[in-house]
């Protein structure tokens, strides 16, 4: 009877002991079970962000999609505008060409890619070839010419401007005030030889987050002159 008791009692402590293991192997494993719900809940969260970005980014594509058609189709609207154009009768030999022109105000902020400035203002204007409704010189008489245009820009603005003929860049001029707040300007200048119905102007390669000024402090000008 002893004997059997003992035994009994040693089964008892090996389950006792059995019943210790698993108690702390279902402790480790709750542990690691709440852990595991917490990163799921932190990846969860994360996901959620990272899905809004993605969206954010999508929906920033979709509008930058749309511009850039806008754009190409103004771009084209503009040239074809161009080609349509009637030449102007060719001036005699001996009139003389020249033109000066600047933006009566500021323009608007982040003009778009090739967008045509229109000097609205012309103070000089020999031989009729500048155009104020359309910010174009047609080339009245084939010769060299001398063309020199001014950007002015401030406030942490910055702008590219580039002389185009007949749709082909052949200058360009750059300003930025290098975010000191202040003013600064760019002034470009090209010799070329232009034939008798050419068109002439300057549009924007780039513009800051300001907009091309003109003012008292600075204008925004395109000049031009036939040398010979």
């Amino acid at each position: 009877m002893g004997d059997r008791l003992w035994k009994l009692e040693g089964k008892l402590n090996q389950y006792m002991e059995e019943h210790g293991r698993l108690l702390q192997q279902n402790q480790e494993l709750q542990r690691r079970v709440s852990e595991t719900e917490k990163k799921n809940e932190e990846l969860t969260t994360k996901i959620s962000s990272l899905e809004e970005k993605v969206k954010e980014i999508q929906q920033r594509n979709d509008k930058w999609q749309m511009d850039i058609k806008h754009n190409e189709v103004k771009s084209y609207s503009s040239h074809t505008h161009i080609q349509k154009r009637t030449v102007p009768a060719t001036v005699a030999q001996t009139e003389q060409v020249a033109f000066y022109a600047y933006l009566s105000t500021n323009t608007q902020a982040n003009l778009p890619l090739h967008h045509t400035l229109i000097y609205d203002v012309v103070r000089v204007s020999k031989g009729q070839g500048v155009h104020k409704d359309n910010g174009i010189f047609i080339v009245p008489r084939s010769g060299v010419y001398v063309f020199a245009w001014t950007v002015a820009i401030e406030n942490d603005g910055c702008a590219i401007l580039e002389l185009v003929v007949n749709g082909e860049a052949f200058g360009s001029t750059f300003a930025d005030d290098d975010g000191n707040g202040g003013w600064d300007h760019g002034t470009g200048v090209a010799v070329l030889e232009a034939h008798s119905g050419d068109h002439v102007y300057i549009r924007m390669v780039r513009n800051g987050e300001d907009v091309v000024h003109s003012d008292e402090k600075g204008r925004t000008s395109f000049s031009g002159w036939n040398l010979f």
